[in-house]
Formats: structure tokens, sequence, C-alpha cells
């Protein structure tokens, strides 16, 4: 019974995100989630009392994937630099298909002026790549002279700029192409030479982790 339940509140949270990224939070009804999930309105209520909810279970969602990715880069022991970049990849090859993280980028954007705190997709990944930065600043990457803040704010940029260019339809081949030609130039602006030396601007083999234990 309960792994039923698990199962109908997945269809409901792929439905939701399907619908949140082709017509936007606001024209996604209720009915029409239930509809494309295939379950009743008061299946979708067992589990969720309101759309707002449900845009909330998308973003976490996305959330959740994002983590995993970072947890199993860190694990293959690789500078933070090049995780940061990986991540950055990730985030591409998703925003460009990827229905749940589409329609979390979608959803924060949508409902960031809300009465309601909502949660913010773009705002996780800043602070998430943020985070790998300063890790890289840790390992000494960071060319000396450089402020922290204003390399975290050149990385926002990027990411700012992989929804951007996402939303406005870019092929993926483009949009991963003009992804690693911005990070050449990052690094060539905020990283020790030693540092930057042999690290991978192009994306790996990306695909959704398993996931994490707990």
């Amino acid at each position: 019974m309960q792994e039923r339940s698990e199962r109908t509140r997945a269809r409901l949270v792929e439905a939701a995100a399907e619908l949140f990224d082709r017509y936007g939070y606001a024209e996604a009804s209720l009915g029409d989630i239930s509809r494309v999930a295939g379950v009743t309105k008061g299946a979708l209520y067992f589990h969720f009392a309101s759309k707002q909810e449900l845009a909330t279970a998308v973003q976490e969602s996305g959330c959740r994937l994002l983590e995993e990715t970072v947890l199993a880069l860190g694990r293959s022991g690789q500078p933070a630099l090049q995780s940061l970049i990986d991540t950055t990849h990730a985030l591409a090859a998703w925003a460009s298909a990827d229905p749940i993280v589409r329609a979390s980028f979608r959803v924060g954007r949508e409902r960031a002026g809300g009465e309601r705190p909502v949660l913010n997709y773009h705002l996780v990944c800043v602070a998430t790549t943020g985070r790998l930065l300063v890790r890289a600043a840790e390992e000494g990457a960071l060319r000396q002279g450089v402020a922290e803040d204003a390399a975290r704010t050149l990385v926002a940029g990027v990411v700012a700029g992989i929804e951007a260019a996402a939303w406005s339809g870019a092929p993926y081949p483009e949009l991963s192409a003009q992804l690693g030609k911005a990070w050449a130039l990052v690094l060539r602006a905020v990283a020790e030479e030693h540092a930057a030396r042999g690290l991978r601007t192009t994306p790996p083999a990306v695909r959704r982790p398993e996931p994490v234990a707990g």
C-alpha cells in the first residue's frame, strides 16, 4: 500500500512538472495535473493540499537531484573547480530537457513575488555553486588578488546564463558549447594557472545519479 502511494505521489509530481514547464504555474490546473497523472482529484488532495504544495514538491525534487549530483562528484575525488564546472554542465543538460528542473526554474521565477515564502530553485543553484567555489578557494585554486565575492558573482552569472539560454530555446549542443567557452574565460580570470591546468571545460557524461541512501 505504501509503495503504491509513493508511486502515485511521484506521478503527481512528474505531471505537475510537465504542466508547470509547458504552461506556467498560473495556467496549470489541479484538474489537468490529476488527469495527466492518471489519478482522481481525491487522490491528488490526499497527497497535496494545494497547488503551491505541489510546486514546492517539484522544486524539492530538483534540489535533491542537484544535491545528489554534487555529492557524487565530491566522492569522485576530483578538484572542486572541476566539480563546479561539471555541476553547471549538468544544470545545462537538465534545463534543456528535464521537466523537473525546467519546471523548478520556472516556478521559482513565477512565484518569487508571491506573498508567501517559496522555494526558489535558481537561488538554490547559485548557493550550491557558491559552496563549490568556497571549496575551490580552500584548495588554493583561486588566483591571488581575486576577491571571493567577485568570483561568486561570475559563477552566479554562469548559472543565470544557463537558465536564460535554455528558456529561450537554445538547443543543448549550442548551450553546452557556449558554457564550455564561458568556463575557459572564467578560469583565466579567477583560477591559478596550476589549478586550471588539466581541467575539462566540456561536459562529462551527464546522467541522473543514484539516490543517496537515507
